[in-house]
């Protein structure tokens, strides 16, 4: 085998018997090997390899690489600390369960976007979840694996490479003006403070966990105003547990009801105050919405509520988020400025709210061209 030195560093040969050059240099102690077809091949490897020691960027070795696995685990224990416990939750779900079970057992090194795309079809056809899971999938190995290439566990990034998994658009079923109209009459035949929560629900387009989530603290009963800061939220081992909403040094939302829905607050707090009385013991958060305990309302009860609402009004069945995106439509199309409606639903973004109901202004968009009819006379 003849031998020759670069640069004083590394020696390159060729191996008869395998047809290939190779190389060897020095890194962190021990001799790392290249090879390739061509000397010239690994003449540039080797010079590569050797600016990136110097450099102190080189990758780990093959032989030292994580897999999928253990590099994952590492990511997310160091990460979890700072994230917020759904985002724990649905991060471990994603790898433990669909992640690790298909390319877990893979060097980092030896990962490429054709493991990764075959390993999405896979994870459609053993589980069949939704586009919008398969694309936090793939989010959350994309920031993973981004993580990895800065830290020099890899060389090149495969997520580069892949195709970010096609997302269906979603259409929502808000419920039409009369059908609205309807449920809203319905709900007065309801129980005080479920009358209550379905107006809520209906006439300011928070979300569940928001509504479920309100204390009287939160309600100026001379405004009419309410203070949205918390969410009610099921966490697994936790149970129902009330959690803030606020970013930090944020204030909360304020939006202001309704007369109607207004004076209807004070009727359930009055109701509400007698039958503490009568009970003598009571949850310990000052709810609006509670069982007979006082505690927390289960998200699932309201949901069965709200499906027998819809039942009573004669209305096909709609989700419950389905309410809000009604609210956003009747705003809309009765001509409320977007920036207000998004106010009310807590977007951050005008440009959120328009992407998610630019399909419901079809009305507005007939009444324009009745205005443009008549002014064209």
């Amino acid at each position: 085998m003849a031998k020759k030195r670069i640069n004083g560093e590394g020696t390159v040969w060729y191996v008869a018997s395998e047809k290939r050059y190779r190389a060897q240099y020095p890194a962190g102690g021990k001799r790392r090997t290249i090879s390739g077809k061509t000397k010239r091949e690994v003449e540039l490897k080797l010079r590569d390899a050797l600016a990136k020691r110097d450099t102190n960027t080189l990758e780990k070795s093959r032989k030292e690489s994580d897999t999928v696995e253990d590099f994952l685990l590492f990511w997310v224990s160091a990460k979890t600390p700072g994230w917020q416990f759904k985002t724990i939750e649905r991060v471990n779900l994603d790898i433990n369960k669909f992640i690790i079970p298909e390319i877990g057992s893979v060097k980092l090194c030896d990962l490429t976007a054709e493991m990764i795309e075959r390993a999405y079809v896979n994870i459609m056809k053993k589980h069949g979840i939704s586009d919008s899971s398969l694309l936090h999938i793939h989010s959350t190995l994309r920031t993973a694996l981004a993580r990895a290439s800065k830290l020099k566990r890899i060389a090149v990034n495969p997520m580069l490479s892949v195709e970010t998994p096609k997302q269906r658009k979603f259409y929502a079923s808000p419920l039409t003006m009369v059908e609205w109209r309807k449920l809203m009459q319905t709900a007065q035949k309801e129980p005080t403070m479920w009358h209550l929560m379905w107006r809520l629900t209906l006439a300011t387009g928070l979300r569940q966990g928001e509504v479920l989530g309100i204390s009287w603290e939160d309600f100026n009963s001379d405004t009419g105003g309410v203070f949205v800061r918390n969410q009610l939220q099921r966490q697994t081992g936790n149970g129902l547990v009330l959690k803030s909403i606020l970013k930090a040094n944020a204030e909360p939302r304020e939006i202001v009801l309704d007369e109607e829905t207004a004076a209807l607050m004070k009727v359930w707090r009055k109701e509400q105050t007698q039958y503490r009385l009568q009970k003598g013991s009571w949850g310990e958060k000052d709810l609006v919405f509670t069982n007979s305990l006082g505690k927390p309302i289960e998200p699932r009860k309201a949901l069965t509520r709200w499906k027998e609402l819809l039942r009573h009004a004669g209305i096909k069945e709609r989700r419950l988020h389905d309410a809000r995106h009604t609210f956003a439509t009747v705003l809309l199309q009765s001509g409320v400025e977007v920036k207000v409606v998004s106010h009310y639903l807590g977007h951050s973004d005008v440009r959120t709210t328009q992407n998610i109901y630019q399909h419901v202004n079809t009305a507005i968009l007939n009444q324009t061209a009745k205005v443009i009819g008549e002014l064209a006379i």
